[in-house]
């Protein structure tokens, strides 16, 4: 039976992850599934693929070169498949809208890149765009009023995203992985100091004015019990104010926020604490019969937001 692509995709995954358990937890496929696939694979090509130590996995020399025209496959079937939408997009002569709903966070700038493109090369393709907030996303997609989604996990919540994923039959998309940073003045004696939870009683925070949003994103049901004394404020925007005029501290999506921090640059700077650490993941939800529509739509919120990441 000849490799498939969905083959192709798993092997390339345990050969990222060195790790066949870890390959596992991230295609969220069962790890026996996994070895049996790549023994089975390993029969037909007639050759080992990767070598197994202590330290892990790595491809051996002809496992090397499998990895590489994989790679090549899956983009080289990626590219392929855009063109395809857009020839099916040219064959069709109906006007479809795509409501996405989403963080308000991403909301941003590269969003604006995103309606652009559609309404450039796809001028039949109505978008409408919502906010929601992390825990209220899963809900619009249950009532059926959105048809993409555009949210984030963390370490904590990964599980969850994929469980409910599979449950409801869409597919997670990942965008690009993102980090809470917390910000201070440049005139704040906190900058360039390890902070512990202690310190953190004297700091006054700006936070977003929901709460269980804030809650959710750090796993922590008493995060605002932290700190001395907390604002909570309507935007983003009033936040960094609040920062910048060295009244407070808070926390900002490093990546996402760029158009909230870069302009302030000169005026904050991130601060140490080592009791928070919270790295994030973006993604899409889409239908796992989604239309073409809708599968145009995402890649290029695909393109855009990872555009967006590697320009970091």
């Amino acid at each position: 039976i000849p490799m498939k692509l969905e083959e192709m995709k798993y092997f390339v995954e345990i050969v990222k992850a060195r790790s066949i358990n870890q390959a596992s937890k991230t295609l969220f496929v069962a790890q026996p599934a996994l070895s049996r696939m790549l023994t089975a694979l390993e029969k037909e090509l007639g050759f080992p693929l990767l070598e197994r130590s202590k330290h892990g996995i790595t491809p051996t020399k002809a496992g090397l070169a499998v990895y590489a025209d994989c790679v090549k496959i899956l983009q080289l079937y990626n590219d392929s498949k855009r063109r395809w939408q857009d020839i099916a997009y040219e064959t069709a002569d109906t006007c479809t809208t795509v409501r996405i709903v989403a963080l308000p966070m991403i909301c941003n700038s590269t969003m604006n890149q995103v309606f652009c493109e559609v309404a450039q090369k796809y001028p039949r393709i109505q978008l409408e765009l919502s906010e929601a907030q992390l825990l209220d996303i899963p809900n619009k997609l249950l009532l059926q009023s959105h048809t993409l989604a555009i949210s984030h996990y963390n370490a904590k919540t990964k599980e969850d995203t994929y469980s409910f994923a599979q449950k409801h039959h869409l597919q997670v998309i990942p965008l690009f992985d993102d980090e809470y940073k917390f910000y201070a003045s440049c005139k704040s004696p906190l900058v360039g100091q390890k902070l512990t939870d202690a310190d953190l009683k004297e700091c006054t925070l700006a936070s977003y004015s929901n709460i269980e949003a804030t809650k959710a994103v750090f796993q922590d049901t008493a995060f605002h019990s932290k700190f001395k004394k907390v604002f909570y404020l309507s935007s983003k925007e009033a936040m960094m104010d609040m920062v910048v005029a060295n009244h407070a501290i808070s926390s900002f999506a490093e990546i996402m926020a760029q158009d909230i921090i870069a302009p302030k640059r000169s005026h904050i700077e991130p601060l140490c604490i080592e009791s928070i650490y919270q790295p994030i993941t973006y993604f899409v939800y889409l239908s796992s019969v989604a239309s073409l529509e809708e599968e145009i739509v995402a890649n290029i919120i695909l393109r855009w937001y990872q555009k967006l990441a590697q320009s970091k």
